[in-house]
């Protein structure tokens, strides 16, 4: 009879997407040293890798990672017991599927990210005031005051009356975003990032931003960490929030948005890309 308890849990572990989701490892990603699903609990794991000879599009190497997001993925963290549900999202305000990259502590350190990123031809941008995220250095919230917000992230957003995929900062504010692309010259093909950051809570840090290969900003004695935080967590997916505008008005016309992501790393930079002059 125990035996066969034991295999019955270990067939739920293995075929119970609710359960297993938030364990899953991806090739695409180097340097971090753990990474799982965010917000796993009470949502379907959209977020799977596919492979080159499918016909899928891929960076570098035989896979990529393959990110959908549907207007009814919230999600839901856990608590201290693994059991207990936290800070889930209102419905209708927010939706996610984003991998966590594990806590890093940043200040005063050198670092380098980079990843590649492909918006499905069929992506369309958001309206009523939503914004997507697609990137984020989230703070970690344990220093004291370090607010919930992030150090960096890149989005899609309407800018000068057109939707673009920009860099923006909590830490470094400026009032104009770095812009990357316009969402309709990204579609259908794959744009690489590096983002080589010099963490600073005081106006010293520095912040390089790379599009394929060149360099679009350089931003020199800047705040790179926002207020009080020492440390943070990548999060690389999408992540839409304010859609409450959708809920209000037509929750069914919010669609499904796919991006495609390869070759996330995470390093320290080399003795020759190293800033000078610190």
């Amino acid at each position: 009879m125990k035996k066969l308890l034991g295999i019955l849990v270990l067939g739920l572990l293995c075929f119970n997407p609710a359960i297993s989701a938030d364990k899953k490892k991806y090739k695409d990603i180097k340097g971090f040293k753990k990474h799982h699903i965010s917000m796993a609990l009470k949502k379907v794991n959209r977020i799977k890798e596919v492979k080159k000879s499918d016909g899928f599009p891929v960076y570098e190497g035989k896979t990529s990672i393959q990110v959908t997001v549907n207007r009814e993925d919230a999600g839901c963290g856990k608590g201290k017991s693994e059991k207990l549900q936290i800070n889930c999202d209102g419905k209708g305000n927010r939706s996610r599927q984003e991998i966590n990259l594990g806590d890093m502590r940043l200040k005063n350190k050198e670092h380098i990210y980079e990843y590649a990123v492909y918006f499905d031809e069929n992506y369309e941008s958001l309206e009523k005031g939503a914004v997507v995220i697609i990137g984020q250095m989230h703070t970690d919230n344990k220093a004291k005051g370090c607010h919930s917000c992030c150090h960096f992230w890149a989005q899609d957003t309407k800018y000068k009356g057109e939707h673009h995929y920009s860099w923006a900062s909590k830490a470094a504010y400026s009032s104009d975003p770095v812009i990357i692309g316009k969402i309709e010259d990204l579609k259908g093909k794959w744009t690489h990032l590096k983002f080589h950051v010099l963490w600073k809570l005081d106006e010293t840090g520095r912040f390089k931003i790379y599009k394929d290969n060149e360099v679009i900003a350089d931003l020199k004695n800047i705040k790179t960490l926002a207020d009080t935080c020492t440390g943070g967590y990548m999060k690389m997916g999408i992540y839409r929030h304010r859609t409450i505008g959708y809920w209000n008005s037509d929750w069914e016309s919010l669609q499904d948005q796919r991006v495609y992501l390869d070759s996330i790393v995470f390093r320290k930079p080399k003795k020759d890309e190293k800033f000078k002059n610190k």
